[in-house]
């Protein structure tokens, strides 16, 4: 049955846009932040910015979706709701500890959606009582302009699942359901991919060019625009959690990661701090014009090479995660569109090509 009220923790950026979508598709929806700093810039941003981004991101209005969210710092305001996301940092730990809370204040009805990256719900909801109500209910970034509501759980009893895929179509997101959960579930996983092999060519190339060469093939941001985007911080903290399961296969070079660090310690996070690996103006990526686009065949053959890893993992077939990428990055073709356009030979003479000269595992061929 579709929940009556609905709740986010964290009042982040992807915090702000979920509850903004929540209370858009007609739902009471309450945010709660422990920090009131957080939260009085989440209502300022609603009640000013978040329509216009609603239209921006093509999606209707629906009257003013402000006036249904309601604020506060501690989770007993959730107590009557039905659907409560978490967008909280990538902590394993913190993610634990707040599911725990949530259970001692929900009702025992009540679904838990995880909006983790880098996790699985199973890894969130371990330690809980109940951990079938616990689902991944995970959005691209950003929230607004990406058609795409991820969905799995395989501890998740079929009434919790079923709960997060009314409320993403209820929320104008295209709900997908994974057939398996594995960290970092569809999406990330491509994304990784890409973002990781942008790592290694940053050896060769400088980021502008390598961002111009991505670009030029079809992607609507370049490999790392998308580390600005999500920040550098978050990026890095992803790749520390994927490496439980995945071992360094995400890991960017040594060097690369001690650039990395560096400009996290000086406060270059990327989009949030205004620069990262690019100058950043609001919500404008300002790019500068490399003199010529770096080669692009070696980051589309690491998106390839995962999405045949992600099919063979089970998590979803070649169909499904075609159309994750299209909608998460809205793209007009997905990993096998570009295995056809690149041709798959072509693409794993490039992986064993960058394998051989790197020992990368992100290059190592599974085509």
């Amino acid at each position: 049955m579709e929940p009556q009220r609905t709740g986010v923790v964290g009042a982040g950026l992807m915090g702000r846009d979920i509850a903004g979508l929540l209370a858009n598709g007609g739902y009471p929806v309450t945010l709660v932040d422990v920090d009131p700093d957080a939260l009085e810039a989440a209502r300022q941003y609603h009640e000013t910015d978040l329509v216009e981004n609603l239209r921006a991101g093509e999606i209707e209005v629906s009257g003013t979706p402000a006036d249904r969210i309601a604020y506060g710092t501690d989770l007993s305001a959730l107590a009557d709701a039905e659907f409560v996301v978490e967008a909280v940092p990538e902590d394993l730990d913190l993610k634990r500890s707040l599911v725990a809370d949530l259970e001692d204040v929900l009702a025992p009805t009540a679904v838990v959606g995880t909006n983790t990256s880098s996790l699985t719900p199973g890894d969130v909801g371990a330690e809980m009582a109940h951990p079938e109500r616990v689902v991944l209910f995970h959005f691209a970034n950003p929230a607004l302009e990406r058609d795409l509501v991820e969905i799995s759980g395989d501890d998740a009893d079929e009434a919790a699942l079923e709960t997060a895929h009314e409320v993403a179509g209820a929320i104008d997101r295209e709900p997908v359901r994974l057939h398996r959960e594995y960290r970092a579930n569809c999406l990330s996983r491509l994304s990784a991919s890409i973002k990781c092999a942008a790592t290694w060519e940053l050896l060769a190339a400088e980021a502008a060019a390598i961002d111009a060469g991505a670009r030029n093939v079809g992607f609507d941001r370049g490999p790392l625009e998308l580390v600005d985007l999500i920040g550098l911080d978050v990026h890095l903290a992803t790749v520390d959690n994927l490496a439980d399961a995945y071992g360094n296969r995400y890991a960017p070079p040594p060097s690369v990661r001690e650039r990395m660090e560096r400009m996290v310690e000086a406060g270059r996070l990327g989009k949030k701090s205004g620069e990262g690996f690019f100058q950043w103006d609001g919500d404008e990526c300002r790019r500068p014009t490399p003199e010529e686009p770096h080669d692009a065949t070696p980051v589309i053959a690491a998106l390839v090479n995962e999405a045949h890893r992600l099919v063979a993992d089970g998590v979803g077939d070649e169909a499904t995660v075609n159309d994750v990428l299209k909608r998460g990055a809205d793209s007009d073709v997905g990993p096998f569109d570009l295995a056809e356009m690149f041709g798959r030979e072509s693409l794993r003479a490039t992986l064993e090509a960058r394998h051989a000269e790197t020992g990368a595992s992100v290059y190592e061929p599974v085509l």
